[in-house]
């Protein structure tokens, strides 16, 4: 597997829930490289992982805006904007 995609433990911000979410997009992740170096695989299948990586996303990015929001977070405008784009 890519090392460079590892979650490690120094990413976790100690909300349980958000660094799950954020485990499992470094999951999909790696998945997605995997189909990419299976030529077996082929495109089909790193298009639908791309589409899945992109609805976990903005469902995740949901969230955790909401959770910021919640607790008043004073880097949320800045995290929104890095949401957006």
């Amino acid at each position: 597997m890519t090392k460079e995609i590892e979650w490690k433990e120094r990413f976790n911000i100690g909300v349980e829930n958000i660094d799950k979410a954020h485990q499992n997009l470094f999951s999909i992740v790696r998945k997605l490289i995997y189909l990419n170096q299976e030529e077996k695989k082929g495109q089909w299948a790193c298009a639908e992982g791309i589409k899945y990586f992109k609805n976990y996303a903005v469902k995740h990015f949901a969230e955790e805006e909401a959770y910021m929001l919640s607790i008043h977070y004073p880097g949320y405008e800045i995290h929104k904007r890095l949401h957006d784009d």
